[in-house]
């Protein structure tokens, strides 16, 4: 049961596969800025769903939301000299995207205690990955935000690399106008197909009850065998640490059980006495997990 890796199993919403074979016969250039109908579905579904209002002109496609967390520090003009915080617990791509940069990476939870650094850029990941913690509004409220969401899990779209940022216009206009330069364009049936699934709320919510499921079943089997999850409040990762194990210690008990999960120093020194593990499996494979799971109590 490998519940390592967060890669969805679901299939894709029928809707979305329509989309993406009606557009098919695309023999022009996409536009970088995304369609009309793209950026309107994207502010329409952000009213929706988290009360939040932009500018659909302020919304910007992106080939999947790691290429924009690898490249933005870049697109920003960070470099040496610059300084770019991630969380101390968290996936590997922030650090990456500043090295690429060439400017310095620190993982820290906040920049009191970073002196008189030139900070240029800050990442702030809610629902965290891999702890699932959510963040207050109060903590996310900033000015010139950017904000990234991905489709990969939502819609099961990982395999489209359908994502898109939005905020501070300013900021959108500058990373549009470098995009178009590095020909970062989404390709028109992706296009037509993440339009398409930003404007179904019925397939989202089918799919956040699988994972509801999965995790209800997981998280009380985990806990019966002797691991504590912490945080976890939301995300598609339980969070979890066993008394007198490490990281490492943990994943082999579960390995020896035919359980495969990631272990948390992967995503930083801090992460050492936990592990990482993935709701996005069939449900024969949760259920499978669950049953090796009451073998270890």
């Amino acid at each position: 049961m490998d519940l390592s890796v967060g890669t969805p199993v679901d299939p894709v919403p029928p809707a979305v596969r329509e989309a993406l074979t009606s557009a098919a016969n695309s023999p022009g250039y996409p536009q970088t800025a995304g369609t009309p109908q793209l950026r309107d579905a994207a502010a329409k579904w952000l009213a929706r769903a988290h009360g939040v209002s932009v500018d659909p002109g302020a919304v910007l496609p992106v080939i999947g939301t790691k290429e924009i967390i690898a490249s933005l520090p870049a697109l920003l003009g960070c470099g040496p000299g610059d300084t770019v915080v991630y969380p101390e617990l968290a996936y590997p791509t922030y650090e990456i995207g500043a090295r690429l940069a060439g400017a310095r990476a620190v993982a820290a939870n906040g920049l009191a205690s970073l002196g008189p650094e030139r900070v240029r850029l800050v990442w702030v990941n809610s629902p965290a990955n891999p702890t699932g913690r959510v963040l207050p509004a109060a903590h996310l409220r900033k000015d010139r935000l950017l904000g990234v969401y991905s489709l990969s899990k939502r819609s099961n779209l990982a395999g489209y690399r359908a994502g898109f940022v939005t905020g501070d216009p300013a900021l959108v206009a500058e990373l549009l106008e470098v995009r178009r330069h590095a020909g970062l364009m989404m390709p028109a049936p992706v296009q037509a197909a993440m339009t398409a699934a930003l404007g179904d709320d019925a397939h989202a919510e089918q799919q956040r009850a699988r994972y509801a499921a999965r995790r209800a079943r997981l998280r009380a089997a985990l806990e019966q065998a002797g691991w504590t999850i912490e945080h976890s409040e939301a995300g598609l990762y339980l969070w979890a640490s066993r008394a007198g194990l490490d990281c490492w210690g943990s994943v082999g008990a579960l390995a020896a059980a035919g359980i495969l999960v990631a272990p948390g120093e992967f995503y930083g020194p801090s992460g050492g006495r936990h592990i990482r593990v993935a709701l996005t499996a069939t449900d024969e494979r949760i259920d499978a997990a669950v049953s090796r799971l009451g073998g270890l109590e």
